[in-house]
């Protein structure tokens, strides 16, 4: 027997049932009914108004009219943690976040509207954050300020405390008359107002570095920061000091001239070798002085002369009863020379390196190089 049969069968007993019942019963039956039916209307009715006197006015006008709301606290309180929590009630699954929801908390209000954001900034003071509830394409925002722990707040209120300590002292060093008195008696003045203040010394010359305790003070320079104030002396450099410096760049600018003299000397030195198969001559001429110095490599005595003219045209001397004559091979053009001596001989030679020459063949020569 299917389903539409039993259904068919049961309405059928059912009237059946009804019209065996006096009219006395079907009148008191159909009352009961209409009882039963008010009954549950008007509990319905009252259920209503029950729930809806525990909703707040806007969650009210929202569930009328639709108009978004955002309930928050104007302040709320970090916990010892640092961390605040912060808890509000908006449209039912709305979408709330702090700030634009890239770095702060986002979370999604439930079906009665509540929520509850994070904020995790390790705040230094009082601090507004915007709180911002979207729905159905509306969006509305509005400000919390996050107070910060009282723990926080004790520890912000001693580092206040002892920032406007630091300024204070900072103002007194900076009235101090410290110019003219000694690295040691600035110190002790200054640390009179407060021996935490770290005091330290620079000359005022960068070319002199050190200072001593007795030099004198030539200017002031004050530092303060959270923690703490710091004061640097520049120090006037002693007499001693000043002698040494001046010392020192004498001998260095001795040192310069010397070794700008001994090249400018150089600059006017040329050296040449004419080379055979066994042997070399080699020849050093010193034009500061109008000297050719000629010795051998299998030989090392040392022969000179005086010489008259120049390399582009012809220098003429005598080495040794030798009557000779030099010149460039190209005029301007010191890399090659032709050496000439009265008997018709005729040798080629090459430039050298007049420092490499003097201390390889003519070690005993007292040139300035």
């Amino acid at each position: 027997m299917d389903l539409k049969e039993n259904t068919k069968q049961f309405w059928a007993k059912i009237n059946d049932f009804w019209h065996n019942l006096s009219a006395k019963k079907k009148l008191l039956t159909i009352s009961i009914a209409l009882f039963i039916i008010v009954m549950a209307i008007a509990g319905s009715i009252v259920k209503t108004n029950i729930d809806n006197s525990k909703l707040s006015p806007q969650m009210l006008e929202f569930k009328k009219n639709g108009t978004l709301f955002l309930e928050l606290p104007e302040k709320v309180n970090e916990n010892n943690n640092h961390i605040v929590h912060i808890k509000g009630q908006t449209a039912p699954k709305s979408r709330v976040q702090i700030g634009f929801g890239i770095f702060g908390d986002t979370t999604t209000a439930d079906a009665t509207g509540s929520f509850q954001l994070t904020y995790d900034d390790n705040i230094q003071q009082n601090t507004n954050i915007k709180i911002t509830t979207k729905y159905n394409n509306k969006q509305m925002s509005k400000i919390v300020t996050v107070v910060p722990s009282p723990k926080r707040l004790h520890t912000i209120e001693q580092k206040n405390k002892r920032t406007k300590q630091y300024k204070k002292e900072a103002v007194a060093v900076k009235k101090m008359s410290l110019k003219t008195k000694s690295f040691t008696e600035a110190k002790s003045s200054i640390q009179g107002i407060s021996s935490s203040i770290v005091v330290t010394s620079k000359s005022n010359d960068n070319e002199i570095t050190e200072v001593s305790d007795t030099d004198i003070v030539t200017d002031v320079k004050v530092k303060q920061t959270n923690n703490g104030v710091s004061v640097e002396l520049y120090l006037e450099p002693s007499d001693s000091a000043k002698k040494t410096l001046a010392d020192k760049k004498a001998s260095e600018q001795k040192s310069k001239d010397l070794e700008a003299a001994k090249n400018k000397y150089k600059e006017n030195v040329k050296a040449y070798e004419v080379r055979f198969n066994d042997y070399a001559i080699e020849y050093l001429i010193d034009k500061n002085t109008s000297t050719i110095y000629e010795t051998t490599t299998d030989d090392h005595s040392i022969s000179q002369s005086k010489f008259t003219g120049s390399m582009d045209e012809k220098i003429s001397f005598n080495l040794d009863g030798l009557e000779m004559t030099a010149f460039n091979h190209y005029v301007g053009n010191d890399s090659v020379a032709i050496f000439n001596d009265s008997s018709g001989n005729s040798n080629k030679a090459s430039e050298m390196n007049p420092e490499t020459t003097k201390s390889t063949y003519f070690k005993s020569l007292n040139l300035p190089f």
